[in-house]
């Protein structure tokens, strides 16, 4: 074989490795934007299921005050893939302070609403995400 011939071949495998070793990069790069993206989506989830349950607590509490004008809240308990809880402060005649939180993967969303009873029901007047 001559030396021009083997010269050749070792471009030719320089090349062939340098084609690999970039494509490995852009793989590589590839897998880090999927990762992130992942992550954003589950959190997303996450969020969203705690805000459900969160929104669930408060109707049961709606619901307790509703039937009953000394309903106190419930304790934490198990509510589909989570937990739920509330917690039901007095404010005067027929007005109430309600803190409902939803527990998911570890995480706590605390809602806080002002309720009215009314002959047809309780009814929200204010609500806010709590802090923390």
């Amino acid at each position: 074989m001559s030396a021009r011939r083997r010269g050749e071949r070792g471009a030719a495998l320089l090349t062939a490795l340098l084609v690999l070793f970039l494509v490995s990069i852009a793989l590589a790069l590839l897998a880090t934007a999927l990762q992130i993206r992942l992550r954003l989506v589950v959190q997303e989830a996450e969020a969203l299921e705690l805000g459900a349950l969160s929104d669930a607590a408060l109707a049961e509490a709606l619901y307790g005050i509703t039937y009953d004008r000394n309903f106190s809240g419930r304790p934490e308990h198990a509510f589909g893939a989570g937990a739920i809880a509330s917690e039901v402060e007095s404010l005067g005649v027929d007005r109430y302070l309600v803190r409902a939180t939803g527990v998911y993967a570890g995480q706590r969303r605390t809602v806080e609403a002002r309720v009215v009873r009314a002959p047809g029901g309780a009814r929200v007047t204010e609500w806010k995400r709590s802090q923390g």
